[in-house]
């Protein structure tokens, strides 16, 4: 097959579930190319819709809720929202690109991409099999409104919800969110601190701010040097928000329990070196931790999708919810001080995550293809 992964820059859980896929589809022996459709037709369009997120996210994060909640209102109209009108004008260099390419399905792990699709779809455009991957755990406003053929949804028990939005039960499927082969396959926690070159003896706790760097990392360090009486090493992971890092770097200088590290790629090491992950419910990096079997602590959410993502993970016992640092701490304290709680906590992971997710939609989007050219032969 040839496909086509659409994302766009407005957070990393979307970008590394397409990286996810495109990972997959080439170990299957496929081609697969990953594009921004918003870049297709405008240059640059793509990045700035990218950047605005960003800032958005780390300067104010309550305006995404607020945006979020009249999405919700807006799709219980049942019109055609402006986020719509605005993608659609992608439509046509859309499938231009992929009928240029000889693409046989799209694949969008984004919103923006899934709307794209839909009106392409519309007008005629693009008879190839399309899908939509949901990187949250949650139904996000306006996916009512958009006709993938298929909608690849975290869990199952997400399918009434998306039935309440209107989408078709015969076009759900519950694979679990796609992540890449190296957050399923572990090596170890005494390898993975053997590689970071890690104190084996002490325990060490991940701080994750997301991909932007948001986050209260600078509290929750406060607080692990107040409240801990273990010997530990706290890592902050501060993505690209590279002034994230030079502000902990001022405040803890010197405090040798403290590590503040930028953007890398080896994430998966530094989870699994952990005895515990403190983070914000990100679809994607909370799968990833469940995938890995770590302890999870879920901190500051941006209004919206993360605070479902992080009620989904505590009401099934996969992460501790908590509304502040010094409530974060001590859970995290708690999972660490109590090898049981740990357990059960991974346990859960195992039970409700399907860490083959990438395998599994791969294998439904090979089925697409096979019907639709035995249906034109």
């Amino acid at each position: 097959m040839r496909l086509l992964i659409l994302t766009c820059n407005t957070g990393e859980g979307h970008n590394s579930a397409a990286g996810a896929l495109q990972e997959e589809a080439q170990r299957r022996g496929h081609e697969a190319e990953i594009v921004d459709p918003l870049s297709l037709g405008t240059e640059h369009v793509g990045e700035l819709a990218g950047a605005i997120y960003n800032r958005m996210i780390q300067k104010v994060p309550e305006l995404f809720g607020l945006i979020y909640r009249a999405g919700d209102v807006y799709s219980s109209t049942g019109m055609r929202s402006p986020v719509y009108l605005a993608n659609a004008r992608h439509a046509g260099r859309l499938s231009e690109y992929a009928e240029e390419r000889k693409i046989d399905a799209v694949i969008s792990t984004h919103l923006y991409g899934m709307e794209v699709v839909t009106a392409a779809r519309r007008q005629g455009l693009l008879p190839i099999p399309t899908s939509g991957v949901l990187t949250d755990y949650t139904c996000i406003p306006f996916l009512g409104e958009t006709g993938m053929d298929r909608y690849f949804i975290p869990h199952e028990d997400l399918r009434e919800e998306m039935r309440r939005h209107g989408i078709p039960d015969e076009r759900i499927l519950g694979t679990g969110i796609p992540v890449k082969r190296k957050f399923t396959q572990p090596i170890g926690k005494e390898q993975a601190r053997n590689r970071l070159v890690l104190p084996q003896r002490e325990r060490i706790y991940l701080l994750m701010t997301g991909g932007m760097g948001s986050g209260n990392a600078g509290a929750l360090c406060r607080e692990l040097l107040r409240e801990e009486t273990q010997p530990f090493t706290a890592i902050v992971l501060a993505g690209r928000n590279s002034a994230l890092r030079e502000e902990m770097e001022k405040a803890f200088a010197g405090e040798q329990r403290i590590r503040c590290v930028c953007f890398t790629d080896e994430v998966n090491l530094y989870m699994e070196a952990a005895d515990v992950i403190l983070s914000k419910p990100g679809g994607l990096s909370s799968t990833e931790t469940a995938a890995l079997g770590v302890p999870l602590v879920h901190t500051m959410a941006i209004p919206g999708c993360e605070t479902r993502n992080a009620v989904f993970f505590s009401e099934r016992g996969m992460s501790v919810k908590a509304s502040g640092a010094r409530l974060a701490v001590s859970a995290a304290i708690g999972l660490a001080s109590h090898p049981e709680a740990a357990e059960a906590m991974r346990q859960a992971q195992r039970t409700q995550i399907h860490a083959d997710a990438a395998q599994r939609i791969l294998q439904a989007v090979e089925e697409q293809v096979r019907d639709r050219q035995a249906s034109l032969n």
